[in-house]
């Protein structure tokens, strides 16, 4: 179980790298070859159809769990069951929906896209959004279910095999073709993932037919029991992202929803390096949560201690790194990106914080404090979002963004440490905090470098001066660190070549 965890977290890193670097080749492309205003509004078409994430029912994240579930009881044949209900179940009301709501769509699009003259190219882009909107969440599913087998590398491997497809489709139809070239590729990069990932799930499960036939009344009950705190997420979650893409649209302009669409990208990515790879866990959890439920409170410990090892330092030197990235991925030193850069960084990375509670409530099924935590960041982005926008425009919906997502993160971690007795003592250990403030220290120092060394400096000599000093400062609490040690034991077992079943005890 140890090494097949490995190789899923390993799997997952190299994913996230893969992809952030395919989206980093392709944003700047994008706003080259489209111009901020109409990548502007291909972000804002795709929040706005992402609205229909409600009428999933929330049954991708409940197949995950009960997948992992009931391979645990060794019930091969009722997976197979809830597997085809999930599908058959979410891909039949999508596509009734969708047709349903294109005049909804077409009326919100009218309504918050700045300036007007957008609004036509929107409206032409909108099937194929909805077209790959459609795909994409049926694919969910699947990919759900690889997760629950525990076969996260399987789904890395798809993963970025569909992005580098999607990569090259772009750089071949959006010169000649413009914004519906970037919407023919998303729709071909979606269907691909679709068929892709049910041919994998069939792989590892050959019972399956070729196509979901078997819709089952008590599969479906069980899976929608579980989920009513997923479709309660969903909603929540609908006044979160979307919903601050169509204030900056409506306050800002869509030029100003790219910068945003930038820096949310290349934040969401850099954060994927630590959550899509302790992700991982849910699964395993699971199966925990049937055999050895008492290990699940060690587990959120160890998990704890990990992410204060990565993200304490990690944080303070990519707010560090967000000018020089700008030079290269929006092409010169741009104030706003870099000011949604360093605040979504701060929301996100601080966000990670709570996801050992988070994923730890999906694997046992206890998701009342997820629910919670959504609604908190919904209803406070909502609010702030309007009013921050409406005195400070972009800048403003921005922060009241990031002041929700802290919100909301914060509810989530300090009710599981209620709940399980954890204080703030049995995680933050005393190295952790001397690598915190260490890097807090640090921060204002290369902070401090970069505005001395600005004029005097070219930008590879003043990004290397001040990464050296972060680093010099930061280098001792980082190597004496237990958490580092431990992670160097713990891959030099898994690569150990184990005993061989026949070899001798030792006394």
């Amino acid at each position: 179980m140890k090494r097949r965890f490995f190789v899923n977290a390993v799997v997952s890193a190299v994913q996230v790298i893969v992809v952030g670097g395919a989206f980093f080749l392709l944003y700047p492309f994008l706003l080259r070859s489209l111009g901020e205003d109409l990548f502007g509004v291909w972000a804002v078409v795709l929040a706005t159809t992402s609205a229909s994430a409600i009428a999933n029912l929330g049954l991708a994240g409940s197949t995950l769990k009960f997948v992992a579930q009931y391979l645990a009881r060794n019930e091969q044949a009722y997976v197979d069951t809830l597997i085809q209900t999930a599908l058959l179940t979410i891909g039949g009301v999508l596509l009734v929906l969708l047709p349903l709501a294109y005049p909804l769509f077409r009326y919100i699009l009218a309504f918050i896209i700045t300036p007007r003259t957008l609004v036509p190219e929107a409206f032409q882009v909108l099937p194929y959004a909805l077209t790959s909107f459609w795909l994409t969440t049926v694919a969910t599913v699947t990919l759900s279910c690889l997760e629950g087998f525990q076969r996260i590398d399987l789904r890395g491997y798809l993963t970025m095999g569909t992005t580098a497809l999607y990569l090259g489709l772009c750089f071949w139809l959006v010169p000649e073709q413009g914004l519906i070239g970037l919407a023919r590729a998303q729709v071909i990069q979606a269907g691909t993932l679709c068929i892709g990932s049910w041919l994998l799930l069939r792989h590892l499960k050959p019972t399956l037919p070729a196509v979901p036939t078997h819709w089952s009344r008590r599969g479906f009950s069980e899976m929608l029991g579980y989920s009513i705190n997923f479709q309660i997420s969903s909603l929540a979650q609908l006044l979160f992202l979307p919903t601050t893409t169509a204030l900056l649209s409506r306050l800002g302009g869509t030029g100003v929803v790219s910068y945003f669409e930038m820096a949310n990208r290349m934040v969401v990515q850099l954060r994927a390096l630590v959550t899509t790879a302790h992700r991982a866990i849910v699964p395993a959890i699971a199966n925990l949560q049937e055999r050895a439920p008492e290990t699940i409170r060690q587990l959120y410990i160890t998990s704890m201690r990990l992410l204060f090892f990565l993200v304490f330092p990690g944080l303070p030197f990519l707010i560090i790194l967000t000018p020089p990235i700008a030079e290269i991925y929006v092409g010169g030193y741009n104030a706003t990106f870099i000011l949604y850069a360093d605040l979504l960084l701060v929301g996100w990375f601080l966000n990670i914080l709570s996801n050992p509670a988070y994923f730890a409530n999906l694997g046992t099924g206890d998701l009342h404090w997820n629910v919670i935590g959504h609604l908190i960041m919904g209803v406070m982005n909502v609010g702030l979002g309007y009013l921050l926008g409406r005195a400070f425009g972009g800048t403003g919906v921005v922060f009241g963004f990031t002041v929700a997502l802290l919100a909301g993160s914060a509810a989530v971690a300090i009710a599981y440490q209620r709940q399980h007795h954890l204080h703030l003592a049995d995680l933050l250990d005393p190295a952790s905090l001397r690598l915190g403030l260490a890097s807090m220290f640090a921060l204002g120092v290369a902070t401090l470098g970069y505005v001395v060394l600005l004029p005097s400096l070219s930008f590879f000599p003043r990004t290397l001066v001040v990464c050296t000093l972060y680093m010099s400062i930061i280098i001792i609490p980082l190597w004496r660190h237990p958490v580092r040690r431990d992670a160097i034991k713990w891959i030099r077992a898994l690569f150990r070549p184990r005993a061989s079943s026949s070899s001798p005890v030792e006394p």
